[in-house]
């Protein structure tokens, strides 16, 4: 997505915003699970932090443009004429794929006093489905609520630590555990071993689908 071009011996940088961009992004492709800072993109953009800010109005400003080449690009593999059911599981499983392409996003999506635009654009795509379904008011903003922190929440969760990680890090603590919770833990050790990401996120998106055809049933 980004291309990073280098200057030449002797030759002084051609700084832009476009290229204190294309510099951040050249970040996230290559070292993705690492914070952006306004220090690392200035080293890759080989300027320095306080020459960042002649084109940029301020830390939020760069994020946000960050962002919104980030998730201008997001693929949301929405099937078109498909039952609205069928879209919100596409939403969030082509939402969830997208995020962790990139997993260096997900802490900037709602900075403190800041929510990136274009993360607004591609969730307002969520309500549009909704309102298909006929949700409105209280029901639509609690639907859209729980649908956005679900697949986002499990995103972040397996950008920190992929799910066989996390499964074979309690496998690992289960000697420091009382006897009665190894016990129960012992019961899903085998179950769990089998999952994968991918097949617990669909078995999310399922049962979200199934919970929010039965609320659109009862407004009706």
């Amino acid at each position: 997505m980004a291309a990073q071009a280098k200057r030449g011996p002797g030759r002084p940088a051609r700084l832009s915003r476009d290229t204190i961009v294309q510099a951040a992004l050249a970040l996230l492709e290559r070292e993705p699970g690492e914070p952006l800072t306004v220090a690392r993109i200035a080293a890759e953009a080989e300027a320095v932090p306080a020459a960042l800010y002649r084109h940029v109005a301020s830390l939020d400003d760069l994020l946000d443009a960050v962002l919104g080449q980030v998730l201008g690009t997001v693929e949301l593999e929405i099937r078109r004429g498909a039952p609205w059911p069928e879209q919100i599981r596409d939403w969030m499983i082509s939402l969830r794929a997208h995020l962790l392409r990139y997993p260096a996003v997900l802490p900037l999506l709602g900075r403190h006093g800041r929510t990136s635009p274009a993360w607004l654009d591609v969730a307002s795509v969520l309500i549009g489905i909704l309102e298909r379904a006929g949700l409105f008011r209280a029901d639509l903003a609690r639907a859209y609520l729980w649908i956005l922190e679900t697949t986002c929440g499990i995103a972040m969760q397996e950008a920190s630590l992929p799910l066989p990680e996390q499964i074979e890090n309690a496998r690992v603590s289960l000697t420091e555990m009382s006897p009665e919770g190894r016990a129960r833990m012992a019961r899903l050790g085998s179950h769990l071993v089998r999952l994968d990401g991918d097949a617990f996120f669909a078995f999310v998106a399922d049962r979200t689908v199934e919970a929010l055809v039965a609320l659109a049933a009862r407004g009706r």
